[in-house]
């Protein structure tokens, strides 16, 4: 027994030995080949002409040419954007920019190096002058380009699929109790019987909101960390479980997360006329500046003018939104529902294309800017056919079940409480942009700031970074002027998903939400020494900071209203006494 333990100890130790070689070997082959690649790069780019900003930011239009700059060489993405898997709004967001954060924030460094700048076209050197430098902050993300590479050199973004066991069990265990209380309740004979439904629906609306966690990830890539194997298990999480497109839930989310809460360009902040979180929704030229006109901004996203204060319910319900916004929200998954069918059909690859990913609309401003819509890119039919699918069968489940209830009272209760309780969760994310800071286009470059009544108020942060003084907003420090974390308790994790910690999600969103609570140690800690403050509230004391930022933004809307109507009056009586002295 002692000599063939010994020999099959050794045996052991050869193998781990031989095997931690060949980990060595691979470590090196790895770094040899990502050497290489750089080496490569900085080779092609040797040569190449050099670019102002200015040259830079003249190319920021589908039809004259779509350039950003990345490490310091400006790329020709035109041809490239219809194959960017995050749409080609995301891209858009930082076109005639320089994208080097935003990019490093969303991808991981092998896609940027070996991927897409070695598929694009290198055009030029970004070269900044000296004012430029002056008025740029470039240290923050230098710190914080440098914390994302020691996260990754230390494994923060390495997935883990035994992470998920308990919150999928959890998940699934909230589903069959509250399937048990809403059949055990469904013939509302007593008071008891309607309590025991309404109990059963708010699990099973727990089950969706935990579910929605999931497809999250899913969509960040951040389950298997493989991009084809995740973007199936959101297919089947996000389409067939929850009844919301994966497809359309990236081509928003991406652009939330390229510039958020940007005034045309962020599509969770544009919902009005019914919602309006900024008075420059509905008192702004198009420029997206502040003005007396009654124009609605562009929407980049929806490649339209948004309804301004001359639309009905800005002018007269808008001012009272905050009365009505938690009603809003407990039907908000509806919408949700309608925009994922919606954008299946539009990206069908069956119709005509006019959807095709190369199509661009043009419309010319009364500012003399040119207005672009940008096309649905199409997913393949088989791709295409999975979300189609898997949409039918969340449908084809939710009503059979529905149907299967005793009577249309308790079928109606029940989805009644199971979307009210999902509206939980649409509140916390929200929650955590709207009472924050707004800019009119990217990541706080310009408008940076808050206007008139919406004012921050005494713990809020305002950069003016439309002033030619002030430094200009890099992209991280824009995440903690434009994002709240709601402040729980750890135990109550599993009911915010870790999504509470929205600034720490939005600086590295790669990052599983397990591992966000301990980077918010490491993400302050810079933000402190910077000297940037960083907003975190708990639950109810952010609501109440959300439903303040609301009245002010709406009495803001009302007083706008309120001039334009006694100037168009001045207007008419103008108008009178013309006719009457001619």
């Amino acid at each position: 027994m002692g000599k063939g333990g010994q020999k099959h100890y050794n045996d052991t130790t050869a193998t781990s030995a031989s095997s931690s070689v060949d980990d060595a070997d691979d470590d090196t082959t790895k770094r040899n080949q990502k050497t290489k690649s750089l080496s490569l790069l900085k080779k092609r780019n040797k040569n190449l002409p050099a670019i102002t900003t200015a040259q830079l930011a003249s190319k920021c239009t589908l039809s004259g040419g779509v350039w950003l700059a990345y490490e310091g060489i400006v790329y020709d993405v035109t041809r490239w954007i219809p194959k960017h898997p995050g749409g080609i709004r995301a891209v858009m967001s930082s076109a005639g920019r320089d994208a080097t954060a935003v990019m490093k924030s969303l991808h991981h460094p092998k896609t940027l190096t070996e991927h897409i700048m070695k598929r694009t076209r290198a055009v030029g050197r970004l070269v900044v002058d000296d004012d430029e430098k002056k008025n740029s902050n470039t240290t923050i993300d230098k710190d914080f380009e440098q914390l994302g590479q020691e996260l990754l050199e230390n494994g923060w973004y390495e997935p883990k699929l035994s992470a998920y066991f308990f919150p999928v069990l959890r998940a699934f265990a909230l589903f069959g109790m509250g399937l048990k209380l809403v059949y055990s309740g469904d013939n509302l004979e007593s008071t008891y019987d309607s309590l025991t439904l309404m109990a059963g629906s708010v699990l099973i609306g727990l089950f969706f909101q935990n579910v929605a966690f999931l497809g999250h990830d899913a969509g960040h890539g951040s389950i298997t960390g493989r991009f084809d194997w995740d973007l199936y298990l959101g297919l089947v999480v996000g389409n067939g479980l929850t009844g919301i497109d994966l497809g359309w839930w990236k081509s928003t989310h991406y652009v939330h997360h390229s510039a958020t809460n940007s005034l045309h360009d962020d599509p969770d902040i544009q919902h009005m006329p019914l919602l309006c979180f900024e008075e420059r929704y509905a008192v702004a030229d198009s420029s997206g500046e502040g003005s007396t006109t009654t124009d609605g901004l562009w929407s980049t996203y929806h490649g339209r003018y948004l309804p301004g204060l001359q639309h009905f319910l800005c002018r007269y319900i808008v001012p009272y939104q905050h009365y009505y916004f938690y009603p809003t929200l407990c039907v908000a998954r509806f919408s949700l529902h309608i925009m994922s069918i919606v954008h299946v059909v539009q990206t069908c690859p069956l119709l005509p294309s006019t959807t095709s990913s190369s199509e661009e609309i043009s419309s010319t401003s009364s500012d003399g800017k040119v207005k672009e819509r940008y096309a649905w890119p199409q997913p393949s039919l088989p791709l295409w056919c999975l979300q189609a699918g898997s949409l039918v069968f969340y449908w084809t489940m939710l009503v059979l079940f529905l149907t299967s209830l005793d009577s249309w009272q308790a079928a109606a209760l029940t989805l009644s409480c199971i979307y009210i309780t999902t509206g939980i969760l649409h509140v916390q994310i929200v929650l955590s942009h709207i009472p924050m800071q707004y800019c009119a286009d990217g990541h706080g470059r310009t408008g940076g700031r808050r206007h008139g009544a919406a004012a921050a108020s005494s713990d809020d942060v305002v950069v003016d970074s439309s002033s030619s003084s002030s430094p200009e907003i890099s992209y991280y420090e824009w995440q903690a002027l434009s994002t709240m974390d709601v402040d729980c308790p750890a135990w109550m994790d599993w009911f915010h998903g870790g999504l509470q910690f929205q600034l720490e999600h939005h600086l590295f969103p790669r990052v599983p939400r397990r591992n966000l609570r301990k980077l918010m140690k490491k993400t302050d800690a810079l933000f402190q020494k910077h000297n940037i403050a960083v907003t975190r509230k708990p639950f109810l004391a952010a609501n109440v900071k959300l439903l303040q930022h609301m009245q002010r933004v709406g009495r803001a809307v009302q007083n706008a209203a309120a001039a334009a109507q006694q100037q168009q009056e001045e207007l008419f009586v103008s108008a009178e006494k013309t006719v009457k002295t001619e």
